[in-house]
């Protein structure tokens, strides 16, 4: 028996849980459809590695009373495994109208970055940093290999001093400290009966204006990506100019990680004359 299937099983015991169902989970977890003896579905996710489930489990019950999160009900840190409730319809958030993606991430971003993030220990963006650069270039390198494509990445690549540079100035700059979700993108921000809600955060105390940039990055259309950055902290409030420099630092690290399809066009705008700058200065 491997290590998912005995953590399964312990589970299963523990919980009353029975009929489990896989379900996409990404390459930090393993995660289950799951039904409770007595009636009820849920989600059971087995963190990889399993240290990782308390930092998790810690954000989610910072923001059990913004209804922005997917809702805690069970863990066992030994087992690194959370039990969830099961969104429905458990769609992730589309692409295609970046007026409703704006108004979507402010609104849940507002709600986030309510909590108070002294209450738990996290690390801090700056500390967490460095390991989400190693992580970008790691998957250039891999994807170069599985693609066979030595130049793919390039934009990114050569741009990763620049976007360490202007990283650590925007934290050590930061006027506000929230508890970011971390990896604030389209695939896990869910639609639930009565809005979106945000699943699998990788929580880091910092400035919010990160996750703004973090989800224009990613998001889809990349000709978009500043103006969406903008967009969204305008809703919350925030500082369009900074939240613009964090979205070309992530850009950055998504043209390094190289597995989008629209690659080229996002390596396009990242060479332009507007991501230097922003790279570039205050």
């Amino acid at each position: 028996m491997d290590d998912v299937q005995w953590r399964l099983q312990a589970c299963a015991r523990r919980w009353g849980l029975e009929d489990p169902r896989r379900l996409d989970g990404g390459c930090v977890a393993d995660v289950f459809a799951v039904s409770r003896i007595g009636g009820g579905e849920v989600v059971l996710k087995l963190v990889k590695p399993p240290g990782q489930a308390r930092a998790e489990a810690g954000a989610l019950a910072a923001w059990a009373g913004t209804r922005a999160a997917v809702r805690l009900i069970e863990t066992d840190f030994a087992l690194g495994a959370l039990l969830l409730e099961r969104m429905r319809p458990g769609t992730p958030l589309q692409e295609g109208s970046d007026d409703e993606a704006v108004e979507v991430a402010a609104d849940l971003l507002t709600r986030l970055h309510r909590a108070t993030p002294e209450a738990l220990s996290f690390p801090t963006l700056a500390e967490a940093y460095p390991s989400l650069e190693a992580q970008a270039l790691d998957d250039v390198a891999f994807e170069r290999r599985v693609r066979d494509e030595p130049e793919r990445g390039d934009a990114g690549l050569v741009r990763i001093g620049a976007a360490r540079a202007a990283a650590m100035a925007l934290c050590a700059s930061a006027d506000r400290l929230v508890l970011l979700h971390g990896d604030f993108v389209d695939k896990n921000i869910l639609r639930a009966r009565d809005g979106y809600a945000v699943v699998d955060p990788s929580p880091q105390v910092g400035d919010p204006h990160s996750d703004v940039g973090f989800f224009a990055a990613y998001h889809r259309p990349a000709s978009a990506i500043l103006q969406r950055a903008e967009a969204i902290a305008e809703r919350m409030g925030l500082d369009g100019h900074r939240a613009r420099r964090w979205a070309a630092v992530w850009t950055v690290h998504q043209s390094c990680q190289a597995w989008r399809e629209d690659q080229r066009s996002l390596d396009a705008v990242l060479a332009g004359d507007d991501f230097e700058k922003l790279l570039a200065g205050p």
